[in-house]
């Protein structure tokens, strides 16, 4: 039985509401989701959260329901 320990390199992006990328920055994390618990405050105009990894959306979810689910607190 292999163990999955190993963190992979993702890229946050905070998209507004047409898709354009507001701010983008690289974590490293054990999954997508974990990944995104590690955004420190939402960028100003930001509707949605993309997590990608290897350039390829792997997580994607709205402001609010980060807000509610996944921020850390």
């Amino acid at each position: 039985m292999t163990e999955f320990t190993d963190s992979k390199m993702y890229e946050i992006q905070q998209q507004d509401e047409t898709g354009a990328v507001l701010s983008s920055r690289s974590v490293s994390a054990m999954s997508g989701d974990s990944a995104a618990r590690q955004i420190d405050e939402l960028t100003n105009g930001a509707h949605r959260i993309v997590v990608c990894l290897d350039g390829l959306p792997v997580t994607e979810m709205g402001v609010d329901y980060w807000q509610q689910r996944m921020r850390r607190r």
